[in-house]
């Protein structure tokens, strides 16, 4: 499938004939060398215009199976696809090309020393193996302090925040705790009523079409506790259809290898969530107005030229995972280890794309979400002590509003410019064609064309550096804290004694490491595609004017000082770093990738 795709690509040929001459203008103008200018300003407008025609032939609408946004068809989008293809595929190969080496020696490692026995095995498919594909393995504290329920419970404030939410005051209790009083010194409805209460919700999941592996929907609750201040978890309740009303709740109080088959059960949901809400949070969310912006901005626009920096390469990677799928779900497709089929990763995906969870735009702000799930600014109990999500994206994203703030002003001397732009409010427009979920309905000051800019950057620097790329290989996808899937069937009553008989074969978790070492970019440490660098494309600059230049610079410059902060990190006296026994490094401005790599 993915040949075919690809294939597809590089044979397609010119179909626009109406005037080539304007084609080759529209193509030209990312390389010559006049400034950007905003459309008031073009010394040519009707040649301008006319391009811009040219372009919404060239980029048109089509459907697409995976990931709910438009996909471009036409001429012109073809020939940048197979363009495109050209930088994106090699890095693909050669990383497939490590880890098809270094797999079967993973493997021969975890067999020499004796297999996978007991959780602390799995140290052994990561210890010294990977060296090109995942070079350290897991994020330090990973695979030494899994047994420690901080290491559960913030994960859910650094890795996975996404589904984590303050239960309010009016919201109804999904299930009792009969314990909870024990545990944290406060009933559940006393934790509920002074706002200490958190909830993870992914039941849906227990409705997803099963393979010949097991898995469940679970719901938990965490808590703030009311001496400490920490985060910890308190509840976990495993959901299996048809078996709802007899769905245990397990909690700290459990036997200990009860207690850790729940929190790896969840574990798996919030891997589950990570490899496909990725799709369409960073990816189809960005795609969509991204397409908009193409089909209405001249390419000498300076607006455009900024969102072609962040959105490189960005039309390969939804049919790459749409190759995915369909072999997964081929009868040929080999040993099953997710717990739901592919085809169920791709119709999830779709539906909470659909349902406006990962689609929406302005209520994915990266303030306005938290806010909305009450993990920042909380008017209904006390503020997290740490969190380290919030802590790393705020520095990156913030430096990235600088900079658009910068960017804006320079061009745009007041609102009122902002609203006379024809092709801004062509693209404002457009972006109810191409559907582009909670877009802003009026574009007409600076501020929202900032925040526009900050959030399209953010999707693809931060979302998909937390839930791709460096980030769920090291943390919500490791093993063993996150199985794919399970080996057994869910109990359906608690003194499990073997936890072991549930946990991925050697072969599997091979299969685990190799799947998302994929998407790792290890190698790409202090180089130019770093977030560091994300600004730093001489060929663009040279054509904005010296105030952006200068942000650049100030950009490149704060976030190399927050990646030395970053790699100064340690762990504390009681082993701790922030509040984690596991250091999170995944935003790293000279580690993490300035846009969504796959």
């Amino acid at each position: 499938m993915i040949k075919s795709v690809l294939t597809s690509f590089l044979l397609a040929t010119s179909a626009v004939q109406a005037s080539p001459a304007l084609t080759e203008r529209s193509l030209e103008a990312t390389t010559n060398n006049d400034p950007f200018t905003v459309p008031s300003l073009d010394r040519n407008p009707r040649a301008r215009s006319a391009a811009i025609d040219v372009k919404r032939k060239g980029w048109q609408y089509s459907n697409y199976p995976m990931g709910v946004a438009y996909y471009p068809t036409g001429t012109l989008a073809n020939k940048t696809i197979a363009k495109d293809q050209e930088s994106w595929l090699p890095p693909i190969m050669e990383i497939q090309g490590n880890i098809n080496t270094e797999g079967p020696k993973a493997l021969a490692n975890i067999n020499a020393k004796g297999g996978l026995n007991k959780l602390e095995d799995y140290a052994n498919l990561y210890d010294g193996q990977w060296e090109k594909a995942f070079p350290g393995g897991p994020f330090p504290g990973m695979l030494t302090n899994f047994t420690d329920d901080r290491l559960f419970s913030m994960m859910r404030l650094s890795a996975s925040p996404y589904r984590l939410k303050r239960v309010k005051t009016s919201d109804s209790l999904l299930f009792p705790v009969d314990d909870a009083a024990a545990i944290t010194g406060l009933s559940l409805q006393q934790l509920q009523a002074q706002g200490r209460l958190f909830l993870e919700d992914f039941s849906e999941m227990k409705e997803l079409d099963p393979t010949d592996k097991f898995g469940a929907g679970c719901q938990g609750y965490f808590y703030i506790h009311p001496k400490s201040g920490d985060f910890l978890p308190l509840a976990i309740r495993p959901l299996v259809k048809g078996r709802e009303n007899s769905a245990l709740v397990y909690t700290p109080k459990d036997e200990p290898t009860d207690w850790m088959l729940a929190k790896l059960i969840m574990n798996q949901n919030d891997g589950w969530h990570t490899t496909w809400a990725h799709i369409t949070q960073s990816h189809s969310a960005a795609e969509a107005p991204y397409l908009a912006a193409i089909r209405t901005l001249s390419d000498n626009h300076p607006v455009l030229a900024i969102i072609n920096r962040i959105e490189k390469t960005p039309w390969n990677i939804r049919p790459l995972l749409e190759a995915g799928v369909e072999g997964g779900a081929a009868p040929n497709a080999g040993p099953q280890y997710y717990a739901w089929t592919s085809l169920s990763g791709r119709a999830w995906a779709n539906q909470v794309y659909s349902s406006g969870e990962t689609a929406n735009f302005q209520s994915n702000y990266y303030r306005t979400f938290l806010e909305n799930q009450g993990l920042i600014n909380s008017r209904d109990g006390p503020a997290l002590k740490s969190f380290p999500f919030y802590e790393d994206a705020s520095v990156v994203t913030e430096a990235i509003r600088d900079f658009m703030t910068a960017f804006v002003n320079s061009y745009y001397p007041n609102d009122r410019a902002v609203a006379q732009d024809s092709e801004l409010q062509a693209w404002r427009s457009e972006t109810g064609v191409a559907k582009v979920y909670d877009f802003p309905k009026s574009l007409t000051t600076r501020q929202t064309l900032i925040d526009i800019l900050t959030h399209q950057t953010y999707l693809g620097a931060v979302v998909h550096g937390v839930m791709s790329t460096n980030g769920a290989i090291g943390d919500t996808t490791s093993l063993p804290f996150a199985p794919a899937g399970f080996r057994q069937p869910i109990p359906t009553k608690k003194g499990v004694k073997d936890i072991m008989s549930f946990m991925p074969t050697a072969e599997g978790a091979v299969w685990q490491v190799s799947t998302y070492a994929a998407a790792n970019r290890a190698a790409w440490k202090n180089t130019n595609e770093t977030i560091s660098y994300m600004f730093a494309d001489d060929t663009m600059l040279s054509r904005m004017n010296p105030s952006v230049r200068a942000a650049a610079t100030k950009f490149q410059n704060s976030m190399n000082a927050f990646s030395t902060e970053v790699r100064a990190r340690t762990f504390d006296k009681d082993g701790l770093n922030r509040g984690m026994p596991f250091m999170w490094n995944v935003l790293d401005p000279n580690w993490a990738p300035y846009w969504s790599v796959v």
